[in-house]
């Protein structure tokens, strides 16, 4: 502010605190005062000078417009999570329908394919078998230094991981699609709140999974499995 802008705001000892403090206080004031409502002039963006009526319009207009933008959003996220629970409640039918370890792998891989288009899946199990199955040996994991080594931070963390793997962990998990694999989720799977497992959902698109994304939603994946895993694992 120049000193002949202090000068004209100090006028009489009223500073341009003093106008902002009363107006405050009196609200009204412009109501009782229309001819000098009318006679103000403000600048705007486009370079004239506006009315203060002019400018409340442009200002509400504009903050309408951002609580407009906010309500799309919420709205969007509440459509979004609508589709996720329909997504989890067919999982949970498939899973609750299987009778046998072998049934519980593929209803994983078929419901994370159809209905959360993964591009790959992968379960890990860190304990062996009840009974006798057709799975492959690679399904079931022996946590060594080396495995927890190798994925230290995701327990660690102890919750989903999602974003970009290193090379090491994506060639472990998804073998020969490693190299198609660009963006991964990892999620814990747990039963009475001991992980017993491991599950990884690739992608092939950067985006699709990020650091700053949610994941209360694959928590709730990973409670699930671990429920429905629990009764044919030692």
């Amino acid at each position: 502010m120049t000193p002949h802008q202090e000068h004209d705001l100090n006028i009489d000892g009223i500073s341009e605190k003093d106008v902002v403090d009363y107006l405050q206080k009196h609200p009204r004031f412009f109501e009782n005062n229309l001819d000098i409502l009318s006679e103000l002039r403000l600048p705007h963006p486009s370079g004239t000078a506006i009315s203060l009526i002019e400018r409340q319009v442009d200002v509400l207009r504009d903050n309408n417009h951002k609580l407009e933008q906010k309500l799309n959003n919420l709205i969007q996220i509440a459509r979004d999570n609508d589709r996720l629970n329909s997504r989890i409640q067919k999982m949970a039918l498939a899973l609750m329908e299987t009778t046998a370890l072998d049934e519980v792998f593929y209803a994983i891989q078929v419901i994370l394919r159809s209905e959360f288009n993964a591009d790959s899946t992968t379960l890990r199990c860190f304990r062996n078998p009840k009974g006798t199955t057709t799975l492959d040996d690679s399904c079931f994991v022996n946590r060594d230094a080396d495995f927890d080594k190798l994925f230290a931070k995701f327990f660690e963390k102890n919750k989903p991981i999602c974003g970009p793997l290193e090379s090491s962990q994506i060639n472990f998990l998804f073998n020969d699609n490693a190299d198609a694999i660009i963006s991964a989720a990892l999620v814990p799977i747990t039963s009475q709140q001991e992980i017993i497992g491991m599950l990884a959902i690739g992608s092939y698109d950067i985006n699709r999974f990020h650091p700053a994304m949610g994941t209360i939603f694959l928590t709730y994946i990973g409670e699930m499995i671990g429920r429905t895993l629990e009764p044919y694992l030692k």
